[in-house]
C-alpha cells in the first residue's frame, strides 16, 4: 500500500485588519498543503485566529528530505478583525508585509469581497430553502479562480468565482447546464460579479473512455448553441497564426526580465522549432477536415470531470473556445499524474471518442486526424497560458513558464541510456 505523503509546511500568516495598515504575524508549522489556500483557515482557527483569506504572498518548496518529509514555506495574508496575540512582523518578512498592504485587482484578494460573497450566497440559498450549515471550505484561492465547498441542509454546494478575463465561464456554464453532463447543475449565477453557485455532481475523476465519449456527445449536442455562446476562436487556423510568437525567443525564455527557471535550453529550442513543419502540416489537415469546429474545453484533464453512477460531468469552462474538437481529446490527460498508461488503454479511450464522429469519416481517417490533434493539442493548451492567462493576471510570475510544460511534450523522447 502506498504511504501518504508526509508534509511539513512553515506557514506565515500576515494578519491585517480590513481598512487598516497595521500588519502582524503568526507563524505555524502544519502538515497539510497550503499552495491553493486549502487548509489555511483551518490552521489559523486551530490557534484561535478567525479571518478570511487575502492573497498568497509567497511559496517556496524545499523538496523531500532524507527522512521522507516534503517541506515548504508559505505566506498568506489573512484579514481578521482582531490582531490580539499576534507578533510584530519579523524583518525577513517586511517585504511580504508591504505586499499585503498593496492594492489588488483580484476581487477576492480584497478585504470586503468575502462578506459580500457570503451575503449573496446566503440570499441564494435561502431562496431555495437550502440554508448553509457551516463556514465555506476553501478548495482554491488564487489569481484565476476561487472555489468553495459549502455544507447545506441538502448536501454540499460549490461557489466558484472567476475574474473578468474568465467571465465567459459564467455564461457558458449556464448555457451548458441544460445539456446532460456538459456542466454541473447551476443553482444561481451572477455574471457581473463572476459568481456561480453549483450543485454537486459526483466524485472527482472518471473512466477515460467514458469521459471522452461524454466529451464528444457534449461537443455535438452543443453545436446549435454556438451562436449564443460567442466563443473566442482557437481553431487550427488561429493556432497556425500564433506559432511565430509561441516559438519566439521571448516565449521560450518566458520572462521579459531574463531567462525563466523553466526556459528551454538552446538545444531544446532548436529541437522544438524543428517540429514546426510537422505541426503546420497537422494543423492544416485538421483545418480542412470534415469535422466541424465546435465547443472546446481547453483544459480537459482528470481533475476537471466528475462521475456519479454512469453519468460523467465536465467541469471548469474558463478556457471555452471555438476549435477543432479533437484538440481536447488527448486521453493521456485523463489518467492520474505520474502514471504511464498502456498504449492499448489510450487506444481504447481514443476510439470511444472517435466512434461518436464516424458519420463524418471512416474510423481509420478519424484516427489519423486524432494523431494530428494529439500533436497540435500541446500548442492549443500552451496558448491557453501564453495568449490567455499570462497577459491577464495581476502577477505574471506564477504563470510565466506554464506554457513551456506543454511545449516540452513536443520534444523527442530522450534515448534510453543516453
Amino acid at each position: 500500500m502506498t504511504q501518504p505523503m508526509r508534509r511539513e509546511t512553515t506557514l506565515h500568516l500576515l494578519l491585517t485588519q480590513p481598512g487598516g495598515t497595521e500588519v502582524a504575524c503568526r507563524t505555524l508549522t502544519v502538515d497539510h498543503p497550503m499552495y491553493y489556500g486549502e487548509h489555511v483557515l483551518e490552521a489559523a482557527r486551530a490557534v484561535g485566529v478567525e479571518g478570511w483569506l487575502g492573497r498568497r504572498l509567497a511559496f517556496t518548496g524545499h523538496g523531500t528530505g532524507e527522512d521522507g518529509v516534503t517541506r515548504a514555506t508559505c505566506a498568506w495574508q489573512l484579514f481578521t478583525p482582531d490582531l490580539t496575540g499576534a507578533a510584530p512582523v519579523p524583518d525577513e518578512l517586511r517585504e511580504l508585509a508591504d505586499a499585503a498592504r498593496a492594492s489588488t485587482r483580484t476581487p477576492w484578494f480584497g478585504p470586503h469581497w468575502h462578506a459580500d460573497a457570503l451575503s449573496w450566497l446566503d440570499d441564494e440559498l435561502a431562496a431555495q430553502d437550502r440554508p448553509r450549515l457551516g463556514n465555506p471550505v476553501v478548495l482554491k484561492h488564487w489569481q484565476i479562480s476561487l472555489l468553495w465547498r459549502v455544507p447545506t441542509r441538502r448536501g454540499d454546494v460549490y461557489v466558484k468565482a472567476v475574474p473578468d478575463f474568465f467571465a465567459r465561464e459564467v455564461t457558458v456554464t449556464c448555457a451548458l447546464a441544460g445539456v446532460p453532463g456538459a456542466a454541473p447543475p447551476v443553482l444561481a449565477a451572477d455574471a457581473r460579479r463572476g459568481l456561480l453557485l453549483l450543485d454537486g455532481c459526483g466524485e472527482a475523476g472518471g473512466d477515460p473512455p467514458a469521459v471522452l465519449r461524454q466529451l464528444a456527445q457534449v461537443q455535438r449536442a452543443t453545436l446549435p448553441l454556438l451562436p449564443e455562446l460567442d466563443l473566442r476562436d482557437r481553431g487550427p487556423a488561429y493556432l497556425l497564426a500564433q506559432l511565430d510568437a509561441l516559438f519566439s525567443d521571448a516565449s521560450l525564455h518566458a520572462d521579459e526580465h531574463g531567462p525563466h527557471p523553466d526556459a528551454l535550453t538552446p538545444e531544446e529550442a532548436a529541437a522544438l522549432r524543428a517540429r514546426r513543419p510537422d505541426l503546420e502540416a497537422a494543423l492544416e489537415r485538421l483545418r480542412v477536415s470534415p469535422v466541424p469546429l465546435t465547443l472546446g474545453h481547453g483544459d480537459l484533464h482528470g481533475g476537471n470531470v466528475t462521475t456519479r453512477g454512469k453519468q460523467v460531468t465536465l467541469l471548469d469552462w474558463s478556457d471555452a473556445s471555438l476549435t477543432h474538437p479533437f484538440l481536447d481529446a488527448n486521453p493521456a490527460y485523463l489518467f492520474p499524474d505520474g502514471t504511464d498508461p498502456d498504449p492499448a488503454m489510450l487506444d481504447t479511450a481514443r476510439d470511444a471518442y472517435l466512434r461518436e464522429w464516424t458519420d463524418l469519416a471512416p474510423l481509420d481517417d478519424l484516427r489519423a486526424l486524432h494523431a494530428d490533434a494529439t500533436l497540435a493539442g500541446e500548442v492549443y493548451r500552451a496558448l491557453g497560458y501564453f495568449d490567455g492567462i499570462q497577459g491577464a493576471v495581476e502577477d505574471r510570475r506564477e504563470w510565466a513558464g506554464a506554457h513551456l510544460w506543454h511545449l516540452r511534450r513536443l520534444l523527442p523522447a530522450p534515448v534510453s541510456g543516453a
